[in-house]
């Protein structure tokens, strides 16, 4: 498996609302173990085993809503030079657990990649921004730090005095501005309180005019929490309502004996990049049903399941992914099923 974690230390985790993080998963690559370099089967495996390592995580599957972020991204891209009637917004929307995360830094991914292979090489160039919508956006001083955090600015004036966080607006901004900002990532947004929406939009919807950048929200219900924000109230039940900001939906994926071949093309891609001895490719397209039942078609479950019952089977030496050893992992919804016994 080859892994590529710039400016990370080894065990230093890097997360992607920071710029050094950011880049860390645009420039991961996640290439299979081959399977004949490895030790062969009936070795126990080590501490560090490729495989296992690999299993960990695997390489993410192309799902239609990761597909069409592709198209979304170049969209943004195109339409990325300044317009009379401003930037584009959109939003990431579905339940919880379908990979909407996933989805929305797809976007970035994708877009930061057509400005790497359209313009020439700028190492100070920042094209996208990843935040997480902060828990409290008490004031406009509030909602610039996850922006002053990604860019990497001081914004305490003595963390050890315990002196609150100064404004950090207009050197974001001078960033923005100067180092080519067009696209601003905002995870959690379902996370806002009535009482902290306006706040928090109001402070969105000034960067984007004074930086002429594109916002994507996501999280669970952001379509319609964009669009009754700006209709002046906070939204109902996810659903109602028409037009508004345009929303890439993330959705579980079907299955039923007349609606399988997208499942089946999930599993698929899942069943080659499996790397075990006993491994058969199609074996684990046979436990299609079982791993729907388990995990009703969301991606994080699924993705979990499968990774967690390949390294037991390493771990174990069964060396193949079963119905049973799947039903041995914690991971999948249970919706229906009693709590496992451990």
């Amino acid at each position: 498996m080859s892994l590529s974690r710039p400016d990370a230390a080894p065990g230093v985790f890097l997360p992607a609302t920071t710029r050094p993080g950011w880049q860390a998963q645009l420039d991961l690559v996640v290439v299979p173990p081959d399977l004949a370099a490895c030790p062969p089967a009936g070795s126990a495996p080590a501490a560090d085993d490729p495989r296992i390592r690999y299993h960990a995580t695997m390489r993410t599957v192309q799902t239609p809503a990761l597909k069409k972020a592709v198209a979304v991204a170049r969209r943004l891209w195109l339409a990325g030079s300044p317009r009379s009637e401003g930037p584009l917004h959109l939003a990431v929307d579905g339940p919880g657990e379908t990979g909407m995360t996933t989805v929305l830094r797809q976007i970035g991914r994708v877009f930061e990649g057509l400005v790497r292979d359209h313009l020439p090489p700028d190492p100070k160039r920042i094209p996208v921004i990843h935040i997480n919508t902060p828990l409290a956006p008490g004031s406009k001083l509030d909602m610039s730090i996850p922006f002053a955090e990604f860019l990497g600015h001081k914004h305490t004036k003595d963390p050890e005095s315990g002196q609150r966080s100064i404004d950090m607006t207009g050197p974001v901004c001078h960033v923005m501005k100067t180092c080519g900002t067009r696209l601003v990532l905002v995870d959690g947004i379902d996370r806002l309180d009535n009482s902290e929406l306006k706040t928090a939009f109001d402070y969105f919807n000034y960067l984007a005019a004074e930086c002429n950048v594109s916002f994507g929200y996501c999280g669970p219900g952001s379509r319609e929490i964009v669009n009754e924000v700006r209709r002046g109230k906070r939204p109902g039940p996810p659903g109602g309502g028409s037009g508004g900001i345009p929303t890439l939906a993330v959705l579980p994926v079907s299955y039923s004996s007349d609606d399988y071949a997208l499942f089946h093309e999930v599993i698929k891609a899942f069943d080659q990049d499996l790397r075990l001895h006993q491994h058969t490719p199609g074996d684990l397209l046979q436990l299609a049903t079982h791993l729907h039942r388990r995990t009703g078609g969301y991606m994080k479950p699924l993705s979990y399941l499968i990774c967690q019952a390949a390294q037991e089977a390493i771990e174990t030496g069964i060396e193949a992914i079963t119905e049973e050893l799947l039903d041995d992992q914690l991971v999948g919804r249970f919706d229906d099923d009693p709590i496992l016994q451990v």
